[in-house]
């Protein structure tokens, strides 16, 4: 085997790495500023078209072939909460910040988020753009490869996958080749792949729908 491969990046801990909400459930588009961009958003936010977007999903046990397509690091960073609601559900919601109701009336308190821009080669039909949402413990991962020899992340392919459950969950990251496609991981037709994965833009943070203060007031309001 050819295949250039990191070590397997692995953090412990992340009690919320295994929460699967769907993208149909976040809210609606607002001018808030909660969502930062970049490497370094990412890493001192201490604790955020016409095309719908479409969200990774991790498959238990099985390693799925992606590229990077964010140059300067995750396109938004921020917080976001996850509520229960007997009308709707289990429901998600960006948090706004300090003014945020959900903090102040709830005392809800918003998970940490680092969005990137990948193209999926194991998308059903070919390579597909999807947003991948870290969670805390993913971030570590994506960010101990993006330094590491084999980084940046956008400089080659990653085979990426998830074990365990919870507080045992474990990501592997491991760096692939273009030329290693074929021979290692059965895929074929590189170069229109290549030509595909060009073709795709980066999302930005506006991608990510967020509501504004009054709307969660309301909401923080109804579950009080």
């Amino acid at each position: 085997m050819a295949i250039d491969k990191t070590a397997e990046y692995a953090v412990e801990n992340d009690e919320f790495a295994n929460l699967d909400t769907p993208i149909t459930d976040r809210p609606a588009q607002s001018t808030s500023t909660a969502i930062q961009t970049g490497w370094g958003a990412a890493s001192t936010n201490t604790s955020s078209g016409m095309e719908f977007p479409k969200e990774f999903k991790f498959v238990d046990g099985e390693f799925q072939i992606v590229k990077f397509l964010d140059e300067e690091g995750p396109f938004a960073v921020y917080k976001q909460h996850f509520l229960s609601q007997v009308t709707t559900g289990r429901r998600s919601y960006v948090s706004t910040g300090h003014n945020d109701p959900l903090i102040t009336k709830l005392g809800s308190k918003p998970e940490e988020k680092r969005a990137f821009s990948i193209a999926n080669l194991s998308a059903a039909g070919g390579p597909q753009r999807q947003m991948l949402i870290a969670s805390p413990r993913l971030y570590k991962s994506l960010h101990a490869a993006h330094f590491s020899p084999q980084g940046p992340l956008t400089k080659n392919y990653w085979a990426i996958s998830r074990s365990g459950k919870m507080a045992a969950t474990v990501y592997h990251l491991n760096a692939i080749k273009p030329r290693d496609l074929a021979e290692d991981w059965g895929i074929t037709d590189i170069n229109a792949i290549e030509a595909a994965v060009v073709a795709m833009k980066p999302f930005t943070h506006a991608d990510i729908k967020e509501h504004t203060v009054e709307e969660l007031e309301a909401v923080a309001n109804s579950l009080l």
